[in-house]
């Protein structure tokens, strides 16, 4: 993760940590409660804000939503986002048939989400890979490492396209009143370069 230094480094600008640097935010209330960019999920057309992210001072995340004339928030993760989630659970594992609410449901639910069926499932898939031997069990944990690792690559993708964007549109002011664009050229190839020397790296551990 060293590599992605830098990244922590433009999480710093955008935090405003330096003292040249402000940030382009949106005013949603009277109270002039601001919102950051990497805050909003959802914009109109007109480019302003429509589902947002608002932190608290103690660090809860609210979800809030523009409708026509007022808002409505709920829990970043929500309960309902939570059960919408449970309820896509199906009545019987997809590969065996097993009832997937047995005394054994937490664990189906954890399997289904990673690999599409029951944990009885998998660990049959499990005792017949080791059966085979140390080499096609340590190729089989390649393979689970390589797909969480893909799953990570998707969420640290967005959060990449999130600080370039927001790095070019930083712009630094001083006591005097003068302002100005940073040239971040360089910065964000850099950026783009170990993030994609970081995947590369990580998928060509476990894809041998």
């Amino acid at each position: 993760m060293s590599k992605l230094q830098n990244i922590k480094a433009v999480k710093e600008m955008m935090a405003g940590t330096h003292k040249t640097q402000t940030r382009k935010t949106f005013a949603m209330s009277s109270k002039k409660q601001e919102v950051t960019e990497e805050d909003i999920i959802e914009k109109f057309e007109d480019g302003k804000p429509k589902i947002w992210i608002e932190t608290d001072p103690k660090g809860f995340r609210t979800k809030v939503t523009q409708h026509d004339g007022f808002k409505s928030r709920e829990p970043e993760n929500s309960v309902r986002d939570q059960i919408q989630k449970l309820l896509s659970v199906p009545d019987q594992c997809p590969s065996c048939g097993k009832d997937m609410r047995d005394h054994e449901k937490e664990l189906n639910f954890k399997f289904y989400f990673k690999r599409g069926k029951c944990f009885e499932c998998v660990l049959k898939e499990e005792r017949k890979i080791k059966d085979q031997g140390p080499e096609a069990w340590k190729a089989y944990e390649n393979k689970i490492m390589l797909s969480n690792a893909e799953g990570w690559f998707k969420d640290a993708d967005k959060e990449v396209d999130i600080l370039k964007t927001q790095v070019k549109e930083t712009v630094w002011g001083n006591a005097d009143g003068e302002t100005g664009e940073v040239d971040t050229t360089v910065f964000i190839e850099k950026m783009e370069k170990d993030y994609e020397s970081l995947k590369k790296e990580i998928r060509t551990k476990f894809s041998g």
